[in-house]
């Protein structure tokens, strides 16, 4: 636990200029405050469909990014270089988040494949499961072309860190999240799987569709992080150097605009902590540790609360 204090501390003293982050955070507060007033995520966003919805996405998505990476140079003294390398990463991890998030690949088929019985269920775990396809998957193909030269494929070292810390900070924040579960907020987002069919047309118990979807779930978190802390911090830092991380943290608040407000606000201090810690152990395996972690924790309260209602 120590270290990761000692990784935070040593960011913050190099990369902190007060008028930068001020700026950043009025932009993200202005943007969190119109999504929750105008219900822009779950009113306007998701009733988009196709193209439209993944161009919305996308213009969605550049904005959450750029914004944030303009502002650091205008409010401070640091020197960010906007070259042909830098253009062509950000938009390609734009348009692949904007892919992922938009289902452009996955709507048109799923509902018509399978049993109506089934497909609420699937179009979950496949849509849970479509960021090792529209994420993980191109970008190994951009690290073979870009940056094979580097033996770390964005955090997914071989050699995993000391895992003790992490295991340390999910107990810190189990308290934190059972007080939250008691919150409307919380009981309304939380457990993710809903019930369905599906267990009778497969004629298995329905324990067994939730740990399906279970599973699915953590893999989802995989691909966040890699892209997340893995791509957007590691891949991004040799154009951003440590200003990848609090431009990481700002399009990582907007991926939680369709859960309670709290939950994107604490988004943004986690996001960030979790970058910072992806660049200096060039690993992700500890924030997979962290989200599985806490996304796992979240479901088992909120199943333990159903039970007792």
């Amino acid at each position: 636990m120590k270290k990761l204090w000692q990784y935070l501390r040593e960011h913050v003293q190099e990369d902190f200029r007060l008028t930068e982050y001020m700026a950043i955070a009025v932009f993200l507060a202005i943007c969190i405050f119109l999504n929750y007033t105008f219900d822009f995520e779950d009113s306007f966003l998701d009733s988009k469909t196709g193209f439209t919805k993944f161009l919305f996405y996308f213009l969605t998505h550049a904005v959450a990014y750029y914004v944030p990476v303009f502002l650091i140079p205008l409010f401070s003294k640091k020197k960010l270089k906007f070259n042909g390398e830098f253009w062509l990463r950000s938009t390609s991890l734009v348009t692949l988040i904007s892919l992922d998030r938009s289902n452009l690949l996955l709507n048109p088929w799923v509902y018509n494949f399978f049993h109506h019985q089934l497909s609420f269920l699937a179009y979950k775990i496949i849509n849970n499961l479509s960021g090792l396809i529209c994420l993980i998957f191109p970008l190994y193909l951009f690290y073979l072309l870009r940056d094979k030269h580097e033996q770390n494929f964005y955090g997914l070292s071989r050699n995993a860190p000391d895992l003790k810390p992490y295991l340390l900070l999910l107990l810190i924040i189990l308290p934190v999240i059972i007080a939250a579960s008691f919150l409307p907020g919380f009981q309304k987002q939380y457990p993710m799987y809903e019930s369905t069919e599906a267990h009778l047309f497969l004629q298995i118990p329905e324990w067994a569709t939730v740990a399906m979807y279970e599973v699915a779930y953590a893999l989802n978190f995989v691909s966040v992080e890699f892209f997340y802390r893995g791509f957007l911090v590691i891949g991004m830092t040799a154009v951003l150097g440590r200003s990848a991380i609090i431009s990481m943290a700002s399009l990582y608040c907007f991926l939680h605009f369709g859960k309670p407000m709290p939950e994107a606000v604490s988004s943004i201090f986690g996001g960030y902590i979790l970058g910072v810690i992806a660049q200096q152990t060039r690993s992700i395996w500890g924030g997979i540790l962290v989200h599985v972690g806490l996304a796992w924790m979240m479901e088992l309260i909120a199943y333990l609360h159903k039970l007792g209602n």
